[in-house]
This record gives structure tokens, sequence and C-alpha cells, in this order.
């Protein structure tokens, strides 16, 4: 959940050390669409890529897809953004979270 704090929101979503475990490879935005229904609604596709780091506890059941150090795994979402009338200001409303990890492929993870 988005919190105006950006310091606060970032503490939030690594509560798990979610950050811990990986490290940032690059960031993909792919072309704006805007809503065929409405004008003030428009999507972009972001796409993270990131790679296990090698620690112990990261460690999954060797399988398809298990996440292990040096690994590298996607994960994407397609965000929506609504536009304020009065001001022509773009925010972000919501996102579908998927991620590349066997198994989770069919998953929103949000």
């Amino acid at each position: 959940d988005y919190l105006e704090d950006k310091v606060d929101w970032a503490k939030s979503m690594n509560k798990h050390g979610m950050f811990d475990s990986f490290e940032f490879v690059k960031l993909e935005a792919g072309p704006e669409e805007e809503s065929e229904e409405d004008e003030n609604v428009g999507f972009i596709e972001f796409s993270v890529t990131l790679r296990a780091k090698a620690n112990d506890e990261l460690y999954l059941e060797d399988h398809d897809g298990a996440i292990t150090p040096g690994s590298e795994t996607k994960m994407t979402e397609r965000s929506k953004f609504i536009r304020n009338n009065s001001t022509g200001v773009w925010s972000y409303a919501s996102g579908d979270v998927r991620s590349g990890v066997g198994g989770l492929e069919d998953l929103s993870l949000n």
C-alpha cells in the first residue's frame, strides 16, 4: 500500500527483508496505453530483473524455477494511473504484480 512518506513506504515493503535477498539488475518501462473507455485512465507495464544474492537463508528446494544464488528472476507490474481532470496530473492507482518464478507465473502477487 502506498504511503506519502516514501521512506516509511520502502520500510513497510521491506519489513521481511524483501530487498536484502536480491540485487537490482534493471528496470524497463513499456509504452503508455490509454484506456479505450476513459481518456483519464492509462496503463504502463514495468519489468524489473533481480539477481538472488548468495545467502543460505534464500535457498529453496531444487526444482524448476527455484531461486538459487546468482539466478535472475523477472517481476512485472501492469500499473494503472488516473489523471485528475482539474490539474492534468497523473497519479498511481493500482497495479497487478506477477513473477517469472516457476509455479507463480499465472498468479497475481498482490
